[in-house]
């Protein structure tokens, strides 16, 4: 067990601020690949945990990250408003809040960014539905505490998310296993399985750190008022279905 943290009355390691502290969470340079064709590979450092060349993608998701690189990830659903769902809900730019509710066993990750959307867990030992699920952005999330560490379980993802901002393709065979552990007040290390057999020939494991951004509060973020951003939106995405 962890020493030094602080824990709610069931005993599990708090991931959001003190009580009446106030502070949320934000990448360290989140990425899944180092990848020398990302088109910010000349203004961002390579500090991922694994090179592109040692995760085990098929032919064709190599080939389809290279073309939306190329492209400046024009075509990313992210930057047309739509929810983000696992790594990608991480790696949010302007951070993450987790609220952990043990009264009714679920924790929300909530996102300012993008479609200021958030993600349910649910905690109460229930499993993935067996009927089919109806594939969707974010997923269908199940979760539990091994000692000090939330592992959050899902699938159901659509085709359409990106679930990572380095353009990796997904299909929705995707199962997702993260990790996320808080070393301490200030830091948190986040890790992610990637399990898809549509895209990758093997399970694969990365991730990155999270810090803490004391003293913040959330903020309301309309995804599509006075966008800076057109160049994001171009090429592409001007055919993408997508699109709004």
């Amino acid at each position: 067990m962890t020493q030094g943290l602080d824990r709610l009355e069931d005993g599990s390691v708090n991931l959001g601020p003190l009580p009446g502290a106030m502070g949320f969470w934000t990448a360290v340079n989140g990425r899944l690949v180092n990848d020398p064709n990302n088109y910010e590979a000349g203004r961002r450092a390579n500090t991922a945990r694994i090179d592109i060349e040692n995760a085990p993608l098929q032919p064709w998701t190599l080939a389809l990250t290279n073309h939306r690189q190329d492209n400046y990830i024009a075509s990313e659903p992210y930057t047309r408003c739509k929810p983000a769902g696992g790594p990608r809900q991480i790696m949010s730019p302007y951070g993450f809040e987790i609220v952990q509710m043990p009264e009714i066993q679920r924790i929300y990750i909530l996102t300012v960014s993008n479609a200021m959307s958030y993600r349910t867990i649910y905690m109460d030992g229930r499993a993935h539905p067996q009927e089919i699920l109806r594939p969707t952005y974010l997923g269908h999330a199940i979760g539990h505490w091994e000692k000090d560490t939330l592992v959050v379980d899902t699938v159901g993802f659509s085709e359409r998310s990106w679930t990572n901002r380095d353009g990796l393709p997904t299909t929705d065979q995707l199962h997702l296993i993260e990790r996320f552990t808080r070393n301490s007040a200030t830091t948190m290390d986040y890790t992610v399985t990637i399990d898809d057999p549509g895209a990758y020939t093997a399970p694969w494991t990365t991730g990155f750190g999270l810090e803490w951004n004391p003293d913040v509060e959330v903020f309301e973020y309309i995804c599509q008022e006075n966008n800076v951003s057109p160049d994001s939106m171009i090429g592409a995405g001007r055919s993408s279905l997508i699109v709004p």
